[in-house]
């Protein structure tokens, strides 16, 4: 066989194995959220419509560069939908064989955030109030999670990338877009999501 063919032959055995290896690396990589992934494509108007929400909610809380970089991991195929996730995740960042790199997010979560924190009814905590804390939450888990997609390994530094987020929605500008009632929600809703991050990251040290 000819130098030529030879080099060929090797690069069609390369690109085969590396097909290969990164299906297996989806495959471990999905089994790790329970399976029944999918991407929030067209296909999937209620969570995409899901997103579209996030991404307003976002703006609306002066944050509108996660906004775009989670449109862009959407467009990359690097943020699924994972409806198997448990209810003690609002998302995750999985890593397989360093070929597969997804953020997962829990479909209940996404499509209705305040069933997924308050899955224990709470009269006690008037409505408005569950809805910032929520919405906070789930941002705040997102940012906590692209930290990990930009090389961030260990949790506690993650833990402080989404606290800082917290911190920074007070710094925006964004309460002072609301009325007297709206800020106290948003206020109560951004201190207990901070509190329950702190309490997070001790546990992760």
């Amino acid at each position: 066989m000819r130098a030529r063919d030879q080099i060929a032959v090797a690069a069609v055995l390369a690109a085969a194995t590396y097909f290969a290896l990164r299906h297996v690396a989806e495959g471990k990589s999905e089994a790790a959220v329970g399976g029944g992934v999918f991407r929030p494509d067209a296909h999937h108007r209620d969570e995409s419509e899901a997103l579209d929400r996030l991404r307003a909610q976002l703006e609306k809380m002066g944050d509108p560069g996660l906004a775009q970089r989670l449109d862009r991991l959407r467009a990359s195929g690097e943020l699924w939908i994972a409806p198997g996730l448990g209810p003690d995740r609002w998302a995750v960042f999985v890593t397989a064989l360093g070929l597969s790199r997804r953020i997962y997010v829990r479909r209940e979560a996404l499509l209705d955030p305040v069933a997924h924190l308050y899955r224990a009814p709470r009269p006690d905590i008037p409505a408005e109030y569950k809805h910032a804390h929520a919405w906070t939450s789930l941002a705040g888990a997102l940012r906590h999670e692209v930290a990990h997609f930009d090389g961030v390994r260990e949790e506690a530094p993650a833990y402080d990338a989404e606290i800082e987020w917290y911190e920074a929605r007070r710094r925006s500008g964004f309460l002072d877009t609301l009325s007297a009632e709206e800020r106290r929600a948003w206020e109560w809703g951004i201190e207990s999501a901070i509190l329950s991050a702190r309490k997070a990251r001790e546990r992760a040290g």
